[in-house]
């Protein structure tokens, strides 16, 4: 793009976005709920406690497992710069000491690259186990080759084994009866729940769409099936943000943009916590947008809860997801397949969080249940 054009595209965002602060008329009905109480429909308030209850499991059936081998596990993470990643990482690697193996994290640096050159850490590093934490299979197939190839056994850290023939030893289980795609579309379902309670009925979406991952339109998918679904409101924009984008910070403009495109928009739905505080939430605030918008993440990190408890920061929710759950039961799925088991369903909660409902006093979102000693017990540790 030309300067001219650049000069150009930001002063009709400074106009726009003063236009749009001028005209608002504070939107809070729509945003935290306080105007729509009164008048909510029957079908509006089901989709919002539903959201609000979310879905997953107790862990109540977990079997014992253990073991008595002394394993090295490589922890790939999607890339530690963000909490979605770091705190993942981290609980797989405290998990796995926990069971007597060594744990240790490599950085994935958020881009396909990092990913196989962190995967190939593993293959050199002599790991029995290789996690990769938020990574399909598909977007590093010839790294994560090589580590079969060299007998290491590779289980899922929360994406899907994409690849064809497939080459994961096990996908971390969810629910028995959810597939690796319907998990991922529940995110998606809970946050068209949520934002269809929070606006009566009138949901009026910008719908960010990662595309760095299979499981970034399958959240996408899951949010406009419910939305149909639910028979109200229309998406009128779809943002597709890529890998490099998330990376660089080039999609808070971009977004930006096109929500200012958009002023009819009450609704953002945002696939990943971390670019809200990574830049965007601060952006939306700096262009007049949060009075207007109810926008709504997925994740639970404690940084985006913070910005939730503030108030008035350009976040208003998030679908919390116990990724620290999840990550100690990629370490239980580890166990049972080196046993010559099947893997267990793990089960790990997610439901819809905002200032007023199932808020954690501090801290990550941890789920529903004290997952910790519920494997530890089946793990005999």
């Amino acid at each position: 793009m030309t300067t001219t054009k650049k000069l150009a595209m930001a002063a009709a965002i400074a106009a726009l976005a003063l236009t749009m602060s001028a005209c608002s008329d504070g939107g809070s009905a729509s945003t935290d709920g306080s105007g729509t109480e009164e008048s909510v429909s029957a079908d509006a308030q089901a989709a919002l406690d539903s959201a609000y209850e979310g879905i997953g499991s107790t862990l109540d059936d977990l079997a014992p497992v253990s073991t008595d081998q002394a394993l090295s596990v490589y922890v790939v993470s999607c890339g530690e710069q963000v909490p979605s990643c770091a705190v993942p990482a981290a609980a797989v690697k405290e998990a796995a000491e926990t069971v007597g193996w060594t744990g240790t994290i490599a950085d994935g640096k958020l881009n396909p690259e990092g990913f196989a050159t962190a995967i190939r850490q593993g293959i050199a590093g002599g790991a029995d186990i290789i996690i990769p934490i938020g990574i399909g299979c598909g977007v590093a197939q010839a790294a994560f080759q090589e580590a079969v190839d060299a007998g290491i056994t590779v289980i899922g850290g929360g994406g899907v084994d994409d690849c064809d023939p497939k080459l994961w030893a096990s996908e971390r289980l969810w629910l028995a009866d959810y597939t690796p795609q319907e998990q991922w579309e529940a995110f998606g379902k809970l946050q068209a729940d949520y934002a269809y309670g929070k606006t009566n009925g009138d949901v009026k979406a910008v719908v960010l769409n990662f595309t760095g991952q299979v499981w970034g339109q399958w959240i996408t998918d899951g949010f406009t099936k419910e939305l149909e679904a639910l028979g109200g409101g229309e998406v009128l924009d779809t943002v597709d943000v890529s890998d490099p984008e998330s990376a660089d910070g080039s999609y808070v403009q971009k977004v930006t943009t096109a929500l200012l495109s958009q002023p009819d928009a009450n609704v953002l739905v945002v696939p990943i916590d971390g670019w809200l505080t990574n830049g965007l939430a601060a952006s939306i605030v700096q262009a007049g947008l949060d009075e207007q918008l109810l926008v709504i993440g997925r994740g639970g990190d404690e940084p985006a809860l913070d910005l939730i408890r503030q108030g008035g920061s350009g976040m208003d929710a998030t679908i919390g997801f116990a990724v620290q759950w999840g990550a100690w039961g990629s370490i239980d799925t580890a166990l049972r397949v080196l046993a010559g088991e099947d893997a267990a369903y793990i089960g790990e909660s997610m439901q819809a969080i905002d200032a007023d409902d199932n808020m954690v006093d501090s801290g990550q979102y941890t789920g529903s249940v004290d997952f910790q000693p519920l494997f530890e017990k089946a793990w005999g540790v």
